[in-house]
């Protein structure tokens, strides 16, 4: 007896499990090999709902409707296996990086099991179905290009207590030495791959001063200053310098300074605690983010946002520390 037909004999599942999945695969490959394609992208877009939403959950449809009587969790969870395969091979190939896929794989498998749970439907399950829901993403594609993107413009605040006086952190926040290994710490951007900040040098103290941040990989920032009370208040435009970052510093679909999300200022804040010994500092800065996946891709952005902010103040707080310390820091 064959292999196959030992497989058969212990399991009607396989076949068309096999069979249901090595489409499914195929389907989300080609997907995502047209989107975002060249010229094609201003019509079938990866940040788009027919790519986030429709392609998974096809793709769950596709795996699941060709097995009799399946489970409830094979339902749920069966297409995870040809879901987890696509992300796989758009890696392997280079067509995504690790913070796209990180951020992405939650709405993914989640849609996909939707795509699963659907199966019972016999509307789905029929044969005249699978052209349809295959041509399905190409169908609302070019109808959802049509629609312009929100655009959502919000803030993010972060704050840190400093056991040290306005006098000491506020040369330190105006003009920031290079950030040195041991004082990196463990951070959920870094954990995602963004790049790491290294300096941000001040050009000359007051209004009309320009910061020059600089982030691993080539990643860098101009900085306008745009208020400048000393000991109290530091706030800039800021302005990537997208046309010189390397293509590999970002994921195309997360860039700074790019279609769809983007910095556009900072503020430091000093607020004195404990009759002016201590300082609470205050780091906001607003972004923009333009998607019609903004709901989901918000929550992303905000964490991302806070965690680099927190990740600059807990340096802020452990330089002007050192600084009023015996042996003092001299950076």
């Amino acid at each position: 007896m064959r292999l196959l037909d030992r497989l058969r004999a212990r399991s009607p599942l396989i076949p068309p499990v096999l069979g249901g999945g090595g489409v499914a695969v195929v389907h989300g490959v080609l997907a995502r090999f047209v989107f975002d394609r060249g010229a094609l992208s201003t019509v079938f877009a990866v940040m788009s709902l027919a790519f986030f939403l429709v392609v998974p959950f096809v793709l769950g449809v596709v795996t699941v409707r060709g097995v009799e009587a399946p489970s409830r969790k094979f339902r749920l969870f069966a297409p995870w296996v040809p879901m987890l395969t696509v992300v796989l091979v758009t890696v392997l190939v280079g067509w995504e990086g690790m913070i796209c896929v990180v951020m992405a794989l939650p709405i993914l498998l989640l849609l996909a099991s939707a795509g699963g749970m659907m199966t019972y439907s016999e509307q789905l399950r029929s044969r005249g179905a699978l052209p349809l829901l295959l041509a399905l993403p190409y169908l609302v594609a070019p109808v959802e290009s049509r629609i312009p993107e929100p655009e959502r413009v919000a803030e993010t605040v972060t704050s840190i207590d400093i056991s040290a006086p306005p006098s000491v952190v506020w040369p330190l926040i105006a003009s920031v030495d290079s950030i040195r290994p041991e004082e990196q710490r463990p951070a959920l951007y870094i954990a995602l791959g963004f790049p790491k900040p290294i300096s941000a040098t001040l050009s000359h103290p007051g209004v009309g001063g320009v910061r020059s941040a600089r982030f691993e990989h080539g990643l860098t920032f101009t900085e306008k200053v745009t208020e400048w009370v000393p000991g109290h208040r530091l706030s800039f435009t800021i302005h990537a310098n997208a046309d010189a970052v390397p293509a590999t510093a970002l994921d195309a679909h997360v860039r700074v300074g790019g279609p769809h999300f983007d910095v556009l200022s900072g503020t430091y804040e000093l607020h004195p605690l404990a009759g002016g010994r201590s300082t609470r500092l205050v780091l906001r800065s607003t972004h923009r983010l333009t998607t019609r996946l903004n709901p989901y891709a918000a929550w992303w952005v905000d964490r991302v946002m806070a965690s680099i902010q927190k990740h600059i103040s807990e340096v802020h707080k452990t330089r002007a520390e050192r600084a009023v310390a015996p042996g003092s820091y001299h950076g």
